[in-house]
């Protein structure tokens, strides 16, 4: 008797639980953002984190943050754990950070922390389309109105290829996240009590898209977006934003400059002289420079974030990708980053970052890799030569290397060039050009600082 009743029970709870569910059409509103953040490693946000203050403590926005790795193969200031241990000891850090700021919606995903400058490692080393699978869905999840990420760009500062896989990843998903075909299964309505498979999110088109860079100078992004001052007073906390990020960033031992600071500010102690010591070792830029990647909402581009933003959803905007056009020339252009920019920049309706120059930043005596690529669309093979005119103090590694372009084929070349010994921290201009037997010429430049304080190039 005892067992039937328990059975009936049994079959009672499943059915009134299973017509629950199938009443429940509306997301879940304890995840909603007004902000999603997406970057790299933990500690990123330091770059944003002044802001974020402002936005959370005076003007009650919602934020979500996503690290796209957990900072794995980083450097330890505090302690001994390395590699997998390392990521471990982050995770914490970057948990404790944001609960300072009130963020409880914080996702590490599985990008493994790649030290180069080159975007296309990261996005290589990393599981990106399982990456790119995971930022759609929380972007599905969390429903934010504004995304910010680092800017999808190879810049003379500290560069890291996994910042910039993690702004071309998120802008990838504000671009997916609202197409019901993109990782359908996570739009489909689910049709088991116990569903393993089939999420039941629903699509979300955010409606706007900023990017902020740990460039050596961000001028380039004067009157790109707008920018906010950390050393203005928070009404709420009548503390200046750079304090409030500074207290926001303590728990970063491992990344920091010098872990005593941590500690005493964790203590309460010394904070305006801390904020001055971090300041001039560049570890929070100040003003928050913030570059509008795009907005499908009435805006103006250095009107603040949440200019012409409203709460209702807007519907989906496909990007209308640029169809490449058939050459029977010969087509030269700079490969590698570079190219996959500029490619980049087309599919995804990034107009705005069509202007800026190859530029980047490699340590003194380093050697800097320049690829070439070509494409022959005509109906014979052609031999091109490459050569460079350098800056004083540089060198060329190889003698003017050459190449058998294929007919209706590609071929790349690559040009090795050695910086001087001494820091410059003006950019020279390499100037590179191509000759072909049958006449043909290109002229094109990248723009290189010479500095100790970026990663070395991958030779």
């Amino acid at each position: 008797m005892n067992n039937f009743r328990f059975w009936i029970s049994a079959l009672v709870f499943f059915l009134l639980t299973g017509v629950a569910a199938a009443q429940i059409t509306s997301a879940d509103e304890r995840y909603k953002a007004d902000i999603l953040l997406v970057v790299a490693h933990p500690d990123d946000d330091t770059l944003v984190t002044s802001y974020l203050a402002r936005a959370i403590f005076d003007q009650h926005r919602r934020v979500a943050v996503v690290y796209c790795t957990r900072g794995d193969s980083g450097s330890n200031s505090e302690g001994r754990e390395r590699a997998r241990a390392l990521g471990l000891v982050r995770e914490i850090e970057g948990r404790r950070a944001m609960n300072f700021l009130g963020i409880t919606s914080v996702w590490f995903l599985d990008g493994r922390d790649t030290a180069s400058q080159d975007v296309l490692v990261s996005l290589g080393v990393w599981p990106s389309a399982a990456v790119l699978e995971q930022l759609v869905r929380i972007f599905r999840l969390t429903r934010p109105e504004v995304v910010m990420t680092w800017l999808p760009s190879s810049v003379a500062g500290e560069n890291h290829g996994d910042h910039q896989a993690s702004g071309v990843l998120a802008t990838e998903a504000f671009d997916m996240a609202g197409d019901a075909t993109a990782f359908p299964s996570q739009v489909a309505a689910p049709v088991r009590q116990f569903e393993n498979a089939l999420e039941g999110l629903i699509p979300w088109q955010a409606k706007k898209i900023y990017y902020f860079t740990d460039a050596f100078d961000t001028g380039f992004m004067q009157g790109r977006g707008p920018k906010y001052s950390g050393r203005e007073i928070s009404r709420s906390r009548k503390v200046s934003y750079l304090q409030l990020a500074a207290q926001s960033a303590a728990p970063y031992y491992t990344q920091s400059p010098d872990p005593r600071m941590n500690r005493q500010t964790e203590a309460g102690k010394d904070l305006e002289a801390i904020v001055g010591k971090l300041q001039q070792s560049d570890y929070f830029p100040d003003p928050v420079r913030l570059w509008l990647g795009k907005s499908l909402v009435q805006s103006s581009v250095t009107g603040d974030v949440f200019e012409g933003v409203r709460s209702a959803p807007i519907s989906f905007a496909p990007v209308k990708r640029p169809v490449p056009a058939v050459s029977l020339e010969m087509q030269i252009e700079l490969g590698g980053p570079w190219g996959f920019y500029r490619e980049f920049w087309g599919a995804h309706e990034l107009q705005s970052l069509r202007f800026l120059r190859p530029e980047i930043a490699v340590q003194p005596n380093d050697t800097l890799t320049i690829p070439l690529l070509f494409r022959n669309g005509s109906a014979a093979g052609e031999r091109v030569t490459a050569s460079v005119i350098l800056p004083q103090g540089w060198k060329q590694k190889d003698t003017d290397p050459q190449t058998e372009v294929p007919a209706t084929g590609q071929a790349t070349l690559q040009l090795r060039v050695i910086a001087p010994p001494q820091e410059n921290k003006k950019f020279a201009e390499i100037r590179v050009n191509v000759v072909s037997g049958g006449g043909f010429d290109f002229q094109t430049s990248v723009f290189v600082k010479v500095s100790p304080y970026v990663a070395e190039q991958l030779k």
